[in-house]
């Protein structure tokens, strides 16, 4: 007998069957010899809103770990589009659907919840590395007096027809280049792992930043001299796409979370009895930005703009200021070769 399925059947048998693939992996025990003596609890905190059609892709990368001593909690803002009817598919999750006040509410929200010694964070547009809790669980054991642990990270597109092109390629962070992976460089915080014990001592996340809470809480762990661990993996993919928070793929100079980030730089240049290593790195973060903001306005024919952020970044270093406008320039020439766009 020939049974026909209606696409909207077979979507949810699909649903259904991922997540008794899903459960059965967390409930799987660890093959002998690699067993914790004293399992380790992690707990992934995962904010959402709206992601009916990219959720599935990052509750399932944490379904595919080999790691069943974990638990995945949703925060989901109050979403409108099927987010929380495909939530429904996966019962093994601690889904929490409420209104808050922006990304950084819901990951406090998250840890205030997450039973686990371990923290994690995935966004809903992204995914882990497959395998990677059970490497994350043993270094935590393996190195106690550790208070968190990063890994590389990478940056990926998919295509239409599903295949995924890489687009960079970031390694881990090592203990003496965290200030300038938080400040400069790429701080990949979705690649950390955390004891919870490090929110009690260094305090949650600041809700007065809407995008850039998450590296001010590296720059704290930085100034505190918070010990962690590194291993020399990807654990974390990150999604270039359209309606990415931060990657969106097109110039993002005049985003609103470039100008949290000036105000972030500018926070600690303001500050009295900085460091010569730690207020160089804020400087040149700084001049990093406004050359960002002085390309992105260029595209958008905006000279008056362009001549604000020139004079923003001389102001914090007017003699270096110029060397990093000249190097990104001749980097990101394709820029001021295209035709500029009006707004």
């Amino acid at each position: 007998m020939l049974i026909v399925l209606e696409k909207q059947e077979l979507y949810h048998l699909n649903q259904k069957m991922a997540w008794l693939e899903c459960l059965l992996k967390l409930c799987r025990l660890p093959e002998q010899g690699n067993i914790l003596f004293h399992p380790l609890l992690i707990s992934i905190v995962t904010p959402c809103f709206n992601r009916a059609e990219l959720v599935s892709e990052a509750v399932e990368s944490v379904c595919r770990q080999d790691y069943p001593h974990l638990e995945h909690i949703i925060i989901d803002a109050g979403s409108t589009d099927g987010t929380l009817e495909v939530l429904r598919n996966y019962p093994h999750l601690r889904v929490y659907s409420e209104p808050d006040a922006g990304i950084y509410d819901a990951l406090n929200k998250g840890v205030k919840l997450a039973r686990g010694e371990v923290v994690g964070f995935l966004n809903t547009d992204d995914c882990y590395e497959p395998g990677i809790l059970r490497l994350v669980a043993e270094e935590f054991e393996r190195k106690p007096n550790i208070d968190a642990l990063v890994g590389g990270a990478t940056i990926f597109q998919q295509a239409s027809d599903g295949k995924r092109r890489l687009v960079a390629r970031f390694p881990s962070i090592q203990q003496q280049d965290l200030l300038m992976r938080a400040t400069e460089g790429a701080p990949i915080f979705n690649a950390w792992f955390f004891r919870k014990r490090v929110f009690d001592e260094l305090g949650v996340f600041d809700t007065c930043y809407l995008y850039v809470a998450d590296r001010e809480f590296l720059l704290r762990m930085a100034f505190q001299a918070t010990s962690f661990g590194s291993v020399d993996k990807a654990l974390y993919h990150y999604r270039m796409h359209p309606g990415s928070y931060t990657l969106s793929g097109e110039p993002s100079g005049e985003d609103a979370w470039m100008f949290e980030s000036r105000a972030l730089a500018t926070r600690y240049l303001d500050r009295a009895g900085l460091s010569r290593k730690a207020r160089k790195c804020f400087k040149v973060w700084h001049s990093q930005i406004t050359t960002e903001q002085i390309l992105t306005a260029w595209g958008r024919k905006a000279p008056l703009r362009m001549i604000r952020y020139m004079l923003a970044g001389l102001r914090y270093d007017p003699l270096g200021w110029p060397n990093v406008f000249m190097k990104k320039v001749i980097e990101r020439r394709w820029i001021l070769l295209d035709k500029p766009r009006s707004r």
